[in-house]
C-alpha cells in the first residue's frame, strides 16, 4: 500500500468515524429500557432565569414578557437581566421599557457576555439557574420541563432544544445539519451527557457553577465541561424548546460558526484538562463529536488531494475524464433546469459556508485572536 493511499485511507476512516460512526455506536449503547421519571418534588424549587444581554430595552422587554408567561409558578421564579458594560443603553432605559418584573444589573467589566453572565449569577437567589437570551422565545411548558429534568440527581444540568422557525426549508443543508445534531444529543445524553448545551436555553444547579473567565466565548461549552468534570451528568430535554424566529444569511451563519468554533479551540488552549481522558468523563465524546468535526475539511482535502494524486499517477484519462464529466453536468444541469442548479448551488455554498468555518477558526486560534465579537 503507498503512501498516498494509506492517507487517502486513514483521512477517509476517520470522517466516517467522526459522521457515521459515533452515532451508529451511540445508538448501540443507548439503554433500550426507559428509566422511571424521578418523582417530583414536593415543592417547586426556586429559579433564577438569567439574561445576559446588550440588546435594545424593547426587545429585552418583550422577552421578559414571554419569560413572565412561563407555567412555572410565579412564586418561586426571579429573574435577573445583567447589562454588559459595552451596551449603548444604560440600565435606567431597561427598568423603564420594562413593566415585568426583574433585577437588572450591570455586566462586570471588561464585559462581554462571560463577564455579563458572571454579575447575573451572583445577583441570583434560586436553586436552579435557567439561562435565556433576548432574540428567542421560550413555549410556556420548557422551564417546569427543565425543572423536572433536574429532578434526577444524576443531573447537573440539561440543555433544551432550539427551534430555527425561520428557517423555512426543511431539506435545506443547514436543517438537515441541525437536525443531526439534535439525533446527537439525544443519543449523548441517553448513554451520559451532551458535550455542549444550547446558550439559548439550558438550566443547571446553582451550587455547580463555576465563575467563567474573562473573555471567554462559549460559556455553552464551558458550563457542561465543567459540570460533568464535578461528577455530574448533563442531560437533553427535547420537550424544553425555545424557537428563533430570525433567518441568518450564510454570511451570518459563517461568522457564528466561527465565533463557535474558536470557542471550542480556545476552550482545548485554556482548559487542556478536557483533553486528557482520566480527567474528561467525555473525552471520547469531546473528541468525536467536536475535534473531528473542526479537522473535517482537513480530513476532506486530504482525501481529495491523495485519490486525485494516485489517479494523475495511474490512470490520468480517468482523472481528467471525471473533472470534465463533472463540469459539463453542472453547465448542462445550469442551462436545462436554471432553478434546479440555482437550489443546488445555494445548497453547495452552505456546505462550503460551514466547512469553511473551521478553518477560518483554526487562523484565529494559531493568531490568538479570540475577540472573535468585533470584525476583523
Amino acid at each position: 500500500m503507498t503512501p498516498l493511499l494509506i492517507v487517502a485511507v486513514v483521512a477517509a476512516l476517520l470522517l466516517l468515524a467522526g459522521w457515521l460512526g459515533y452515532p451508529l455506536v451511540l445508538g448501540l449503547l443507548v439503554p433500550r429500557r426507559s428509566e422511571a421519571p424521578p418523582p417530583a418534588p414536593a415543592a417547586p424549587p426556586p429559579v433564577t432565569i438569567v439574561v445576559a444581554t446588550r440588546d435594545a430595552p424593547s426587545i429585552v422587554a418583550a422577552r421578559l414578557a414571554d419569560l413572565h408567561a412561563t407555567r412555572y409558578p410565579p412564586g418561586a421564579l426571579d429573574i435577573v437581566v445583567a447589562v454588559d458594560v459595552g451596551s449603548e443603553h444604560p440600565i435606567a432605559a431597561y427598568r423603564a421599557a420594562s413593566v415585568e418584573r426583574a433585577v437588572f444589573v450591570p455586566g462586570d467589566p471588561p464585559g462581554g457576555k462571560a463577564a455579563t453572565l458572571n454579575a447575573a449569577v451572583r445577583a441570583a437567589r434560586g436553586e436552579l439557574l435557567v439561562f435565556a437570551d433576548s432574540q428567542q422565545s421560550f413555549e410556556p411548558g420548557a422551564i417546569p420541563a427543565l425543572v423536572d429534568a433536574l429532578a434526577d440527581a444524576r443531573f447537573g444540568a440539561v440543555s433544551g432544544a432550539l427551534t430555527l422557525s425561520g428557517e423555512r426549508s426543511t431539506r435545506s443543508v443547514l436543517s438537515l445539519f441541525w437536525r443531526y445534531e439534535l439525533m446527537l444529543r439525544r443519543r449523548e445524553a441517553a448513554v451520559h451527557s451532551i458535550v455542549a448545551v444550547t446558550g439559548a436555553i439550558y438550566a443547571m444547579r446553582r451550587a455547580l457553577w463555576r465563575p467563567l473567565p474573562a473573555h471567554l466565548i462559549c460559556d455553552d461549552l464551558f458550563v457542561p465541561l465543567a459540570v460533568v468534570m464535578q461528577g455530574r451528568r448533563v442531560g437533553f430535554c427535547e420537550t424544553a424548546r425555545a424557537s428563533d424566529p430570525r433567518t441568518f444569511t450564510r454570511a451570518q451563519e459563517f461568522r457564528r460558526k466561527v465565533r463557535t468554533l474558536t470557542g471550542m479551540i480556545q476552550m482545548c488552549v485554556w482548559q487542556p484538562a478536557i483533553l486528557v481522558p482520566i480527567r474528561n468523563p467525555v473525552w471520547l465524546q469531546f473528541v468525536c463529536h467536536k475535534l473531528l468535526r473542526l479537522a473535517t475539511p482537513y480530513l476532506a482535502l486530504l482525501v481529495a488531494v491523495s485519490v486525485a494524486l494516485l489517479l494523475l499517477r495511474d490512470a490520468p484519462l480517468l482523472l481528467f475524464g471525471l473533472l470534465g464529466g463533472g463540469m459539463l453536468a453542472a453547465v448542462l444541469g445550469w442551462l436545462l433546469r436554471p432553478p434546479l442548479a440555482r437550489r443546488l448551488a445555494s445548497q453547495v455554498a452552505w456546505v462550503a459556508v460551514l466547512q469553511a468555518a473551521p478553518v477560518r477558526a483554526t487562523l484565529n486560534a494559531l493568531r490568538g485572536r479570540w475577540d472573535v465579537w468585533k470584525p476583523s
